[in-house]
């Protein structure tokens, strides 16, 4: 299965064909001396406009990123909330940190495989040989999704970027799948760093705990 999204970020994504491959980071930066990360209570934010897919991959982040709970469950429409008081908001329900996931890109590369004769490339006098006749295996030209994902890491109680990263997924065959991938990474990453170490405690339910604010 491949993964299609529409023409304006943030995007919605459409299944289509193709196949899963495999996910790359492209960029890691975190806070010199930030130390453990150690939240005691995290808010998941995948940011997009269709709140559907808002929905299905805050669930999927918050399952990877331990003591986090969905944005949704506190903000049930983002676009509903004033930019200045969403932090005073989040600190008033208790949230010490932050993981905020976005599409940042979305690219076609094409891809060629050249042409074969009986099953092997041949060198310049045999192709001159052959190259006037069909080869037995014709080239192609196939294409690969990049699919580029940012995701921040915050620490709320001085509103402090502590962690950031650019991953490329390569045709992704569902959004579950591109988020589990990336969040694979991004947990090797801080662990590699030293800054993963959580306690983790189920989170208590949230619902409308900042949108009642």
């Amino acid at each position: 299965m491949r993964l299609n999204l529409t023409t304006a970020l943030p995007l919605a994504f459409v299944l289509v064909s193709g196949c899963w491959r495999r996910t790359e980071m492209s960029a890691v930066w975190h806070e010199p001396g930030s130390g453990v990360l150690n939240f005691n209570r995290a808010v998941a934010v995948f940011a997009t406009t269709d709140e559907g897919m808002r929905r299905s991959v805050e669930d999927e982040l918050a399952m990877k990123f331990p003591n986090s709970v969905p944005s949704y469950r506190l903000v049930p429409r983002a676009a509903d909330v004033d930019k200045d008081q969403i932090l005073p908001q989040m600190r008033n329900a208790g949230f010490d940190g932050a993981i905020v996931m976005r599409v940042t890109d979305v690219t076609e590369r094409l891809n060629y495989q050249p042409g074969t004769y009986w099953g092997s490339p041949y060198g310049f006098g045999g192709y001159w040989g052959n190259a006037w006749a069909s080869p037995y295996y014709p080239g192609y030209v196939s294409t690969t999704q990049i699919v580029t994902v940012e995701t921040n890491i915050y620490n709320l109680k001085d509103d402090r970027l502590v962690f950031a990263a650019r991953s490329e997924t390569s045709d992704p065959s569902s959004v579950g799948k591109l988020i589990r991938s990336v969040m694979r990474h991004i947990n090797e990453e801080l662990k590699k760093s030293g800054m993963m170490a959580y306690r983790y405690a189920p989170p208590a339910d949230v619902a409308t705990e900042v949108a009642g604010h």
